[in-house]
């Protein structure tokens, strides 16, 4: 049996597909990974979105059917009935920033939240060892 999460509205839909929109261009140009974590009582649901930004305004390369995953969940995270955040990790140089979703709304972490939040398994709330050789940065904001 499944995760049980609350069933995002159209409205939810189009905020979500708008933050994915502004955190993909926030990220530059280069290879990146978006990673987000919704909670429910059950457990957490994950999707990860690997994309490469290879010029300015000619889009991505990526996968749709992992984008669609992506924002369906997102959908979700911006409904504001579950906890949820994002980790926009970037490649060469490796670099690290998040948000937490409050009320829907993606929070920037700073460097310092962003590392806490890497250095700890968020299924069991234990510290881990974070990644070796990566700079953790205060993230953009993202207006809605």
């Amino acid at each position: 049996m499944g995760i049980r999460l609350h069933a995002p509205s159209d409205r939810d839909y189009d905020k979500a597909l708008d933050i994915f929109d502004r955190a993909t261009e926030a990220a530059g140009l280069g290879t990146h990974c978006l990673t987000l974590s919704v909670t429910s009582d059950q457990g957490a649901v994950i999707r990860s979105f690997p994309f490469a930004n290879i010029a300015i305004d000619e889009g991505m390369i990526a996968s749709l059917s992992e984008m669609n995953d992506f924002t369906n969940l997102l959908a979700v995270a911006v409904s504001g009935a579950h906890p949820s955040g994002m980790v926009l990790r970037t490649l060469n140089p490796e670099r690290a920033c998040g948000w937490r979703f409050t009320e829907g709304d993606p929070l920037p972490l700073t460097a310092a939240e962003t590392f806490s939040a890497y250095a700890t398994d968020i299924r069991t709330g234990e510290p881990m060892v974070p990644m070796p050789g990566t700079e953790y940065t205060d993230a953009p904001v993202i207006h809605i």
